[in-house]
């Protein structure tokens, strides 16, 4: 039983470091793209009236700063594989299914692509101008997207609250990079030994890390693995396991 217990525990390290990796790398790929857009910003109000083409897969944007206001003019391409298009085609390649099985493979991926990107968007608009409905929302670089080909969308903001929202999205996913700190406390393992414990964070999400750990008592050092939960500050309570499968608690404090 306490070998089962041991290797759940492992599993569990395992696949909350293979999670919270990925997790973390979507922070970092998200902060270096917001890190780019604020440079971006801040070149154009520097170069008053300077243009700026920017091309994606599905439009061309066009980016200036008058006085205090970003301009820019978003052109979705007539061929751009936009989410209707993409309807559209799969609609005739589905008339012979057969002899479009692999198009269709190709225009399904490219479909759900475009459906994914929309239901990921934070702003959503829906445009009625009497005689059609325009759908635009935002994609994953702030650009404005219509769901359709064809359309030019043109938006006005201020300078400062754009630079303000990017300078605040840099460092709001995650509270701190606590996996770059040393922790040290106390730990009293299940065998009934206890002693000290100096851990180092492999990474973190939210209040949570996991961390290796080096832990002495008075016969030796052990090493080992535990995940921690931040109580309060910079004290943290953790549960882990050594390398010769003996369960422990810590208590901690980051540096």
């Amino acid at each position: 039983m306490k070998t089962f217990g041991t290797i759940l525990l492992i599993i569990a390290l395992v696949v909350g470091g293979y999670f919270g990796y990925q997790y973390y790398q979507k922070w970092q790929d998200k902060n270096f793209e917001k890190s780019k857009e604020l440079e971006i910003i801040e070149l154009l109000q520097k170069q008053q009236g300077k243009i700026l083409t920017l091309r994606t897969e599905i439009a061309e944007i066009e980016r200036r700063v008058v006085t205090d206001t970003l301009k820019e003019k978003t052109t979705i391409k007539e061929e751009a594989p936009t989410y209707e298009s993409k309807k559209e085609e799969l609609i005739e390649l589905k008339k012979d299914p057969v002899i479009n099985e692999e198009k269709i493979k190709v225009a399904r991926i490219e479909f759900e692509e475009r459906i994914n990107e929309f239901q990921a968007s934070p702003d959503k608009i829906l445009i009625n101008t009497g005689e059609e409905k325009i759908v635009i929302y935002e994609d994953e670089q702030g650009n404005l997207i219509s769901l359709e080909s064809g359309i030019t969308i043109t938006r006005h903001r201020d300078v400062k609250e754009v630079i303000g929202d990017l300078q605040a999205g840099r460092t709001g996913i995650l509270p701190e990079e606590t996996n770059l700190v040393l922790k040290a406390g106390g730990y009293y393992s299940f065998d009934n030994s206890y002693g000290i414990i100096i851990s180092k964070g492999i990474f973190s999400i939210r209040d949570y890390s996991l961390n290796v750990s080096l832990l002495s008592d008075l016969e030796g050092i052990n090493l080992g693995a535990n995940i921690n939960y931040s109580i309060k500050d910079n004290l943290e309570l953790g549960i882990g396991v050594t390398i010769d499968k003996n369960y422990f608690i810590a208590l901690e404090y980051s540096f």
